[in-house]
């Protein structure tokens, strides 16, 4: 009963709900997590609507393009990842006609939905294979030594305003909403590959610990 409450609470999923529709609720709430960083070209709410359900219903199409394309896959990491990045690029392909939109809003588009749908779900096929969602707490839980911060990976890779890459820091630290695709990637290989090293699974157990604890070291 809780679950079912917290379902149509936070996504406003019910429980007759077709797997398509949760799919589209979950893309239609991942784009609250981006929407404040888009810099549009336009101030017609209906041309706003218009394009982001164009996307949240190319997304709904995308989700089982992907999990086919994982199944079948000999290295799944890889196929998982080609098909993560021609979405993404889809996706700025399409927004660019309304907005000034990067990579890294695209990634933060995808990466949430795929992240709640796993939420709701409780497993997936593709769970090993999920980006992390990537913004500022990410970022600081990534590229930070704070000692009072156990799931920080202490790494040098957070892209910086200037072109190179570091520990994060909110001054000199590029936004994630500006991101490259080549920043983007960089970032996710090293993340991996740290946590490849660590005690956890996949790379989306270590950031769901990972943000909550830099979420509450920031209150």
């Amino acid at each position: 009963m809780v679950l079912e409450f917290l379902k149509y609470a936070y996504f406003n999923i019910i429980k007759d709900d077709s797997v398509n529709n949760v799919l589209s609720k979950c893309a239609n709430k991942a784009y609250m997590d981006l929407c404040r960083t888009i810099r549009f070209k336009t101030d017609d709410g209906n041309i706003k609507a218009e394009y982001k359900t164009t996307i949240c219903d190319m997304l709904v199409n995308e989700y089982d393009v992907l999990i086919n394309a994982v199944k079948i896959a000999d290295d799944k990491q890889i196929v998982f990842d080609e098909e993560h990045n021609r979405i993404c690029e889809k996706i700025c392909k399409t927004y660019s006609e309304i907005s000034e939109f990067t990579y890294g809003q695209a990634q933060k588009w995808l990466n949430m939905m795929l992240k709640y749908v796993l939420l709701i779900e409780g497993d997936s096929i593709l769970k090993s294979y999920l980006h992390i969602p990537v913004d500022s707490y990410i970022m600081q839980a990534v590229g930070s030594d704070n000692s009072k911060l156990k799931y920080c990976l202490n790494l040098e890779y957070v892209p910086k305003k200037n072109g190179t890459v570091g520990k994060y820091s909110q001054s000199t630290s590029k936004p994630w909403s500006k991101w490259n695709y080549e920043e983007y990637i960089t970032f996710q290989n090293c993340i991996r590959e740290a946590i490849s090293e660590s005690g956890y699974s996949s790379p989306i157990e270590w950031e769901n610990g990972a943000w909550i604890e830099v979420a509450e070291y920031r209150k």
